[in-house]
């Protein structure tokens, strides 16, 4: 069992652990409240509200990472990027295609698949529905492609690793990251936990967090395109039912 701080750690760094530790935990308790007191409510303020925090997290993150005089490579921000994270880039590249390629068959599969998406984008909750939302929330995923992943990835694996190990961290890092999604509902927390233990063992893998960040924005914004076309297509059998 370790007692204090580990070599290079500082007071800052508790305050950043406990904000991904509590504050961003608590935050979501609240959204979820008020997502569920109001499901049909524009998401436009709480994107904007998620966006803000995002920004704010990283802000805190780089002006104690750089008072401190870190290399930036230890929060994964390689400079020039090492040969795991080119591999990482390329990979991303490949996805970019099958998504895009995916798109022209999207209107044929929520078609097929409607009743499945509507359920799953009802519990995450937070997907867009019109148009006004789908343009914000494009930024939204960009943002929490950079917050999440440097904060969860990047900042949590370099902390926890001198207490529990870099298994342990990656793993405990992941259980953090699904409950700081707890507005999703319980059924939530272990998808999102999942998903930040990928992304976690890439890192762990590569040292690079570029990569890392650009897939995460990937997912984010494929699922927000999704979401909104399972909305147009509820919103046209409503008119046709009328």
């Amino acid at each position: 069992m370790h007692f204090g701080l580990a070599a290079n750690q500082l007071w800052p760094d508790v305050v950043l652990a406990l904000l991904a530790f509590v504050v961003m935990p608590a935050f979501s308790v609240v959204n979820g409240s008020r997502l569920a007191r109001n499901p049909q409510g524009s998401l436009v303020p709480r994107y904007v509200q998620a966006m803000t925090r995002g920004w704010i997290a990283v802000g805190a993150l780089m002006f104690v990472w750089l008072w401190a005089h870190r290399p930036l490579a230890q929060l994964g921000l390689d400079i020039p990027v090492g040969a795991k994270g080119l591999y990482g880039l390329g990979f991303d590249a490949l996805v970019i295609l099958v998504v895009a390629s995916q798109l022209f068959r999207l209107p044929k599969l929520v078609g097929e698949k409607l009743p499945k998406l509507r359920e799953q984008m009802k519990e995450i909750k937070i997907t867009p529905r019109s148009r006004r939302e789908f343009i914000v929330f494009f930024f939204v995923a960009i943002t929490a492609g950079v917050w999440e992943e440097l904060l969860y990835r990047g900042f949590l694996l370099w902390f926890l690793t001198p207490y529990v190990g870099l298994i342990g961290a990656v793993v405990l890092s992941s259980l953090i990251f699904g409950i700081g999604h707890i507005y999703q509902g319980w059924r939530g927390v272990p998808r999102t936990a999942a998903i930040g233990l990928i992304f976690a063992i890439a890192f762990a893998w590569s040292a690079s967090l570029w990569w890392v960040m650009l897939a995460h924005a990937i997912l984010d914004i494929y699922g927000g395109i999704v979401s909104y076309m399972v909305a147009v297509a509820d919103r046209r059998i409503a008119a046709q039912a009328a």
